[in-house]
């Protein structure tokens, strides 16, 4: 794992921890000995019991990550952070004719903006590190009409991507675009719908949490250059995992 100089873990923050990917990739952050920082909006935490068997400190923070001032409270009340994992993330599916400028807003404003803002303010606390935003092979394969506003806020998270890495030099920003992924809101999705898109990246089977929260940790121990845009589809999980 990453070597952190002087005593102490390395301390990674996780968005949307609550999520299943989210969880997945805490519980693989845990079993490898960071200490976590994890925040969550409505839905709470539930494995917190599950985390209690490893020797780490866990610190939650309820938070919109759309709140610039919530934010910046938060981050002001740690003391360091190694590592940042943009995983937080909504969805609104819905026909282009049918879709209304809030719903397109609201898309923006956690995927794209909630992004930014928290990578503005956890950078303050960051000596060096990796922040690893966690984008879709949507923003740069796919684009249909029921998710554009999900579409259009991934790229502009591979475009903060590129922008944070030219500016702060001393830190790796890397965006990891992953395929169809085995959720609890995937799992309800039409099947015909779904063996569709899959179709689109050649993709056979939904690829695992666990196997998403593997992608995160070896991209944080790996030499990837920061401004990586990385498709994740399966020839390169084959070749990297």
């Amino acid at each position: 794992m990453l070597e952190k100089e002087g005593s102490g873990f390395v301390v990674a923050l996780i968005t949307g921890s609550a999520s299943d990917i989210g969880k997945a990739i805490a519980m693989m952050f845990a079993k490898n000995n960071y200490d976590l920082i994890l925040t969550y909006h409505k839905k709470e935490i539930d494995y917190l019991d599950e985390l209690k068997k490893y020797d780490i400190s866990v610190k939650t923070y309820k938070l919109d990550i759309t709140d610039e001032d919530e934010i910046e409270k938060v981050i002001n009340s740690i003391d360091n952070i190694d590592i940042l994992i943009n995983c937080a993330a909504i969805s609104i599916d819905n026909e282009i004719k049918s879709k209304r400028k809030n719903e397109f807003m609201k898309v923006l404003e956690v995927n794209l903006v909630g992004t930014f803002l928290m990578t503005k303010y956890t950078v303050t606390k960051m000596n060096k590190g990796t922040i690893i935003n966690i984008s879709s092979l949507d923003s740069t394969k796919t684009f249909n009409s029921y998710s554009t506003d999900y579409i259009a806020s991934k790229a502009g998270v591979n475009s903060l991507t590129n922008t944070f890495s030219l500016e702060y030099k001393n830190i790796r920003f890397i965006s990891l675009l992953f395929p169809w992924i085995n959720t609890s809101s995937v799992r309800e999705m039409n099947p015909e719908y779904l063996k569709e898109e899959m179709d689109k990246y050649n993709q056979t089977r939904l690829m695992e949490t666990d196997e998403v929260a593997k992608v995160v940790l070896d991209t944080i121990n790996s030499d990837i250059e920061s401004g990586s845009i990385i498709e994740v589809n399966y020839d390169w999980y084959r070749n990297n995992c």
